[in-house]
């Protein structure tokens, strides 16, 4: 395979990431796509608006549309989102289609950490796989809440209704096991695994673990 053809192609990853060679032949990383936590916000809000004109409330549609512009251009945001991966560096930036955004300069990659956020009542779980950069700063590459009995999804920046409008990965055998083998990696769904191996391979760096119940309500959905 020629060395053009291994840029262009895209693999796609168990968390609906993809990633592609870039003419440096630095891995670069794409986040999910942000399309249905856009359309999760956009439809309701559109009701929305049409009832309250309905009752010509025309100043509360008006408020409910800028709400959803707001939320919109933030899930826009976090859905452009793009990592440029080489051996002990990452940068981070942010691409639409092929037209990739001035990223910020290279950070040395001190570690990928995988760690566990157990919620209140065993409701659930969120897992996330961070790169450590400058100390004590860390790069959030991916999150993936796991609801007990339920589903694990990718989560798409976005609270309430909008933390189910995510992705469905593979969902996580133990989401409320603490520790398993000291790894956690046989407890996670395979897309945060899968993402986390290719990280510690690509930057040449140790993975970590940490694990940790947290205070405060699970992340809403329906």
């Amino acid at each position: 395979m020629s060395e053009q053809s291994q840029e262009h192609t895209t693999q796609w990853l168990q968390s609906t990431y993809r990633t592609q060679r870039d003419p440096d032949g630095r891995l670069v990383i794409r986040g999910a796509s942000p399309i249905g936590p856009i359309l999760g916000c956009a439809v309701p809000v559109a009701f929305g608006a049409l009832v309250t004109l309905a009752f010509r409330a025309a100043g509360a549609s008006a408020l409910l549309i800028l709400f959803a512009l707001v939320v919109i251009a933030v899930l826009a945001y976090n859905g452009s989102r793009i990592w440029i991966v080489g051996p002990g560096s990452i940068q981070a930036s942010h691409a639409l289609g092929r037209v990739r955004f001035r990223a910020s300069h290279a950070h040395a990659a001190n570690g990928v950490v995988l760690r566990r956020e157990l919620w209140q009542k065993d409701l659930g779980s969120t897992d996330t796989v961070y790169v450590a950069v400058e100390l004590p700063r860390r790069m959030k590459v991916l999150s993936v809440h796991n609801w007990v009995g339920r589903e694990s999804r990718v989560a798409s920046g976005g609270g309430g209704s909008l933390a189910r409008s995510g992705p469905v990965v593979l969902t996580a055998p133990s989401p409320l096991r603490p520790w398993a083998n000291e790894t956690l990696m046989p407890a996670v769904s395979e897309a945060v695994s899968e993402l986390a191996t290719i990280l510690q391979e690509q930057l040449n760096v140790s993975l970590v673990y940490e694990c940790e119940r947290v205070v405060g309500s699970k992340p809403r959905g329906r």
